[in-house]
């Protein structure tokens, strides 16, 4: 057994801090406030995930030319880890990953890739397609190892010794810690702690507008700050050359993503729109095909989006951020019928988000209109 002791290290994000209109009335913000099952101190297993390690001299050149966030940036003397993704060449994700750095102090480093489990032969063949002659070894130790999540007010505080073999996941301030677990054994916490079945950690990153893994990064169909990937620090903007890197880096310098990924909600017909993102746990609403399209009511066919994850009465979904305050949005359920769905911008989203795009919007009118 190795010891690995981590920390994410702060990573360059888009500073989206625009002036704008102020938000319409009719958009709402999701929840700062945890669902009433969640509050307190939690712990539950990341269901579907794998672990890749890979070793070698050259690893660190290799990994760095695949990734959205700085390999250099990790050292190890201070051990840490961030969230990135690998690209295609046409700059749309493939795989979203973890990485981090083994605790050793010999060169060269050893790196651990997190991956969603059911993409992880896809990642090591990318690995494989781009490795040539690379002195890289790559050895899938998924079997021997579990992810968990832990939860709480002022975590470090209460278990000092907590980051050992462990990062702080800092895609949403409140996501807690991720921590790497021998197979077949669970964290050692203090009694307040409450063990969560491995979907409510799902369902919280749900609740709080966080994509991850193949259902909600269909790959090759979702670009790196669709997937907001700029503001949960999986991007850094100052390093070099990786594939992919350019519709990234020309994407963030147009100012303007127009379609992200954020939290729905669903509901029958008959029912009005939600005023905030609520969870209820005791509808089970039929699930649709992965990623259905996304319609407005009355113009079925136009597609504004598709949907993502999806648990109870709650999703994430790819959506236009033009159409976020507009008429209804409907979903097919797969069965004949519609669900009517409301988006919610997500309490976290630096200011300026929304208002950036119908600023935008409004120039291109008042362009084409001159015209």
């Amino acid at each position: 057994m190795y010891k690995l002791s981590l920390l994410l290290s702060p990573i360059l994000c888009r500073d989206n801090h625009q002036a704008g209109e102020v938000l319409p009335n009719k958009v709402q913000k999701s929840n700062e406030e945890e669902d009433s099952l969640h509050q307190g101190d939690h712990y539950a297993q990341v269901p579907n995930r794998a672990l890749l390690e890979l070793s070698g001299e050259e690893t660190p050149k290799f990994l760095q030319g695949l990734v959205t966030n700085n390999i250099l940036s990790l050292n190890s003397t201070s051990m840490q880890g961030f969230y990135t993704a690998f690209l295609d060449p046409a700059g749309r994700i493939l795989f979203d990953a973890f990485i981090y750095l083994k605790q050793i102090q010999d060169f060269p480093p050893t790196y651990l890739v997190e991956c969603d489990s059911r993409i992880v032969k896809s990642l090591r063949k990318h690995f494989t397609r781009y490795m040539l002659r690379s002195k890289v070894e790559i050895k899938n130790i998924s079997q021997d190892y579990g992810i968990w999540n832990i939860w709480g007010k002022d975590l470090l505080k209460k278990i000092p010794d907590l980051l050992d073999f462990a990062i702080i996941d800092h895609r949403y301030k409140e996501m807690g810690i991720r921590k790497i677990l021998p197979a077949n054994s669970k964290p050692i916490l203090p009694d307040s702690f409450t063990e969560l079945p491995s979907d409510e950690y799902t369902i919280r990153r749900i609740l709080h507008g966080i994509p991850e893994g193949v259902e909600d990064f269909p790959p090759g169909n979702v670009i790196s700050l669709q997937a907001n990937l700029d503001y949960m620090g999986g991007i850094d903007f100052r390093k070099g050359c990786y594939i992919g890197q350019e519709l990234t880096f020309r994407t963030y310098h147009t100012g303007v993503t127009r379609r992200r990924i954020l939290p729905v909600q669903f509901y029958r017909s008959d029912e009005p729109p939600p005023e905030k993102l609520s969870l209820n746990r005791l509808i089970n609403l039929p699930p649709p095909p992965p990623f259905t399209d996304i319609l407005q009511d009355g113009s079925l066919r136009h597609k504004r989006g598709f949907i993502c994850s999806f648990r109870h009465n709650i999703g994430l979904a790819m959506i236009k951020l033009e159409f976020v305050n507009k008429d209804t949005l409907i979903v097919s359920d797969g069965h004949g019928g519609y669900y009517n769905m409301k988006p919610f911008i997500p309490i976290w989203w630096p200011k300026g988000t929304f208002e950036e795009i119908m600023v935008h919007q409004s120039t291109e009118k008042t362009f084409h209109n001159k015209g």
